[in-house]
């Protein structure tokens, strides 16, 4: 650059030159920090006592959480066993029911008719079985009468059949006598063949009479079905049908379900459905922010859901905690199980150790000079009280167990 135009550059532009050499200034200066060497620390002045612990791998369960739907473990859809007009039906859906509670009616004239026909049945039965039995006494009469005369008739014989051989009485007298003889022996043969007969239509008739007393019974029972009654304590979920209708026993009237037993059924992907046995305890979570329900496999389904590839394990829920803490299972409503599928090693801190500073999670590492010095970590789940840590750690470290505000990187610790 020339002199002429170095003065004409500073004369019209005296501020930009001095800004250039601050600017240059300011430069060295900060590029000269950079390179100098950092002074060696000093021991901490301060110092906190707090609690201390060392991390070690831990054997925790490899869960999987999914998702299921409870339906109670027993279901009685209810329908009448015989045709007829509904009359009456005593509960609506919601109503607990107890165990031989009626339901509903259907029009009973018809079965009525078929009992009253039947017990008169029974009573025709009944009177000719009385009758037989009087005819059989009359006939095991009438048999000893007849024997009797034969005896007599038979001792007259061999007396006049004596007095023969002697020539004591004609031969016309024998032969009126043996005649007698005769008679009276048939009169008692067919006596006892009238016995028999007897015999026969008493049987004959106690045949029917049983047979009327059966087709009594089928006719009480097909009138009782009239009547629906509940095959349990149980809860009405459903009804469906109306007053005036028809019912068959095609067509269903009333849902019941037991409401004291209820099941999660979980469908659970084929690759994970080996590791589930029946007996295991899977806890179940019915609300959300709310403590598991312990419940216990009680089925897996050998078979598997083509479309879907999974299996459907039903799990028992607990009974008497719902009462306790007023959460009534519901058939349809959502809830979540969780299987264990496994085992691995990891690390476990408290959840007192582990603090957040914006978008960074980490804990108090302490080393062997008893300083604390900050270090970020990966977290995973948390199991009860305590957290998983993924990364940042290594076995055998101390860390801090509960972390204070005057808990400070760099400040000594002194373990209590």
């Amino acid at each position: 650059m020339s002199v002429f135009f170095r003065q004409r550059f500073f004369s019209k532009c005296p501020k930009r030159f001095f800004i250039l050499l601050a600017s240059l200034a300011a430069y060295g200066v900060i590029v000269t920090a950079c390179h100098e060497k950092p002074s060696a620390k000093g021991p901490p002045s301060q110092s906190i006592e707090g609690a201390v612990t060392m991390v070690h791998e831990e054997r925790i369960p490899v869960t999987v959480e999914l998702s299921g739907t409870v339906r109670a473990a027993h279901v009685s859809v209810l329908a009448s066993k015989v045709p007829g007009r509904i009359i009456s039906i005593d509960v609506r859906e919601g109503d607990r029911v107890r165990k031989g509670q009626v339901l509903a009616r259907i029009d009973d004239r018809e079965t009525a008719a078929g009992v009253a026909q039947a017990e008169a049945s029974v009573r025709q039965a009944r009177f000719a079985l009385e009758e037989a039995e009087k005819a059989l006494k009359m006939a095991q009469a009438e048999a000893r009468a007849a024997e009797a005369r034969r005896q007599v008739a038979q001792a007259t014989y061999r007396r006049f059949h004596a007095l023969l051989a002697r020539e004591s009485v004609s031969r016309q007298e024998f032969d009126e006598i043996k005649a007698r003889h005769e008679s009276a022996a048939a009169d008692a043969d067919r006596a006892r063949q009238s016995i028999q007969a007897m015999q026969a239509k008493k049987e004959q008739a106690l045949a029917a009479l049983e047979a009327a007393k059966a087709a009594l019974e089928a006719a009480l029972a097909l009138k009782d079905y009239t009547v629906v009654r509940a095959p349990m304590d149980a809860l009405v979920t459903y009804k469906h049908a109306e007053v005036g209708q028809m019912a068959t026993p095609a067509l269903p009237l009333l849902t019941v379900e037991d409401f004291s037993a209820y099941r999660l059924e979980v469908p659970v992907p084929q690759e994970l459905l080996s590791g589930v046995r029946v007996g295991e305890t899977a806890l179940v979570f019915a609300e959300p922010d709310k403590e598991p329900w312990a419940g216990r496999v009680v089925e897996v389904l050998p078979s598997v859901d083509p479309q879907t590839r999974s299996g459907l394990v039903k799990i028992q829920l607990p009974a008497l905690e719902v009462k306790e803490r007023g959460v009534p299972w519901r058939t349809g409503t959502f809830a979540r199980a969780r299987f264990v599928t496994g085992f691995r090693e990891t690390f476990l801190v408290p959840t007192s150790a582990v603090a957040s500073r914006g978008q960074l999670t980490g804990v108090y590492v302490v080393d062997e000079n008893q300083v604390c010095r900050w270090r970020l970590v990966r977290t995973g789940r948390t199991v009860e009280n305590r957290v998983e840590i993924l990364s940042g750690l290594q076995d055998g470290e101390r860390i801090v167990v509960r972390i204070v505000p005057e808990l400070k990187d760099g400040i000594r610790i002194i373990a209590n």
